[in-house]
């Protein structure tokens, strides 16, 4: 079968899994602290090559990140020989790989051009938030994308006091970044889309953009279902994503792709609202043409890269099949997943990365457990006390 296609991942942040779970507005007082004093080059470079073995083993073959240090993420997936849509994060305040927005946008510009005309990675410029980024500098943004030819990536509509913010002063989320001339633009990959109504829908559809939907997060986070039978009803090009590590933990699509469904026909209250054949389809060619790169890749087509995953049926939870659809989005699990090629070249073998030693990764990982304990440690003495 074609392989999965991740939408939106923050891939480096395996490094930092499982910390700090279950505390009220996590973003601000544990994920920005943790990113701050532990993110590095060499972090970023080894969290990745784990995180890419656990979603090469579950199937994955294309990916979408946003992150920081985003040239070692691009120097690790061409390592494991997987294909990626990648987006070096850019913040108003000072990152860990810039002190002030303008040396972040001169680092992702350097990003940029380091790897365009790479045959399978392809750097986009990525902006956090609509809170976290101003009007003026996504402006500047839009253009420098405009300049260089590239995509934008951006968290839209995820956060309730995102969502407060910005409809008390321009009626909703969408709205606001229509404001910003241009901005809303078929270059636009908007991650999440939460806090939408059927006039943001429509908003959405007039420009063109697209949606990464990250069911499990969403969920994990108590934060509303997103629209998005709707959205792809609508004609908008929808694809499904695990989000970070830190959010929605497991980096397997077959996790999202079995909520995905359920959540909708729970948020429109009909089991027929969305079926297996259209949900497998956002996990692949949706996800594909979310990324801009449906032409090339998702499906199993004469003329495409060849992208594809072999799956072992002769497994308890797999039989008997008597709809592949079915089985694929309700039964099929990471395990079940042998071997993944992309663009014709093998990088999982019977289970094991063929560009890595996966062992040697997993090892470098509880070396980078162990330098991270004290800190993690300290975060949640600081949150016991207040």
């Amino acid at each position: 079968m074609p392989g999965f296609v991740n939408a939106h991942t923050h891939v480096p942040m395996s490094a930092f899994r499982g910390a700090c779970e279950d505390v009220k507005d996590r973003l601000l007082r544990v994920l920005f602290p943790l990113e701050r004093d532990l993110v590095r080059p060499g972090l970023v470079y080894r969290s990745t090559l784990y995180c890419l073995a656990e979603m090469a083993l579950s199937g994955t073959t294309t990916f979408a990140d946003m992150y920081y240090f985003e040239d070692q993420v691009a120097a690790a997936a061409e390592t494991a020989g997987m294909r990626a849509l990648l987006g070096e994060t850019l913040i108003d305040l000072g990152s860990p790989d810039a002190p002030c927005f303008s040396d972040g946008l001169a680092y992702a510009r350097d990003f940029v051009q380091a790897w365009k005309g790479h045959k399978r990675i392809r750097p986009c410029l990525a902006p956090h938030a609509p809170y976290t980024v101003d009007a003026a500098h996504l402006g500047v943004i839009r253009d420098e994308a405009e300049r260089l030819d590239v995509d934008v990536m951006l968290h839209v509509a995820e956060m309730d006091f995102e969502n407060r913010q910005f409809s008390q002063s321009h009626g909703s989320v969408m709205k606001y970044l229509d404001s910003i001339e241009g901005f809303l633009s078929p270059r636009l990959l908007a991650a999440h889309m939460l806090y939408v109504d059927d006039e943001d829908i429509a908003l959405a559809k007039s420009r063109g953009i697209r949606v990464a939907h990250c069911p499990a997060s969403n969920a994990k986070s108590g934060r509303p279902i997103c629209p998005a039978w709707r959205l792809a009803r609508a004609g908008i090009p929808l694809g499904l994503a695990t989000d970070g590590p830190l959010s929605g933990n497991g980096m397997d699509m077959q996790g999202v792709l079995n909520i995905f469904p359920k959540l909708q026909k729970v948020r429109e209250g009909r089991r027929e609202i969305l079926t297996a054949r259209e949900a497998l389809r956002a996990a692949t060619l949706g996800g594909a043409e979310a990324l801009g790169m449906g032409a090339e890749i998702g499906s199993l087509e004469a003329g495409k890269k060849a992208d594809f995953i072999l799956v072992n049926l002769d497994d308890f939870n797999m039989q008997p099949v008597y709809d592949w659809y079915s089985t694929a989005v309700y039964a099929m699990r990471p395990h079940n997943v042998e071997s993944a090629f992309v663009e014709g070249r093998q990088i999982l073998s019977e289970r094991r990365m063929t560009g890595f030693d996966q062992d040697e990764v997993m090892a470098e990982m509880m070396r980078i457990k162990g330098n991270c304990s004290a800190f993690i440690a300290d975060i949640v003495t600081k949150l016991a006390d207040g």
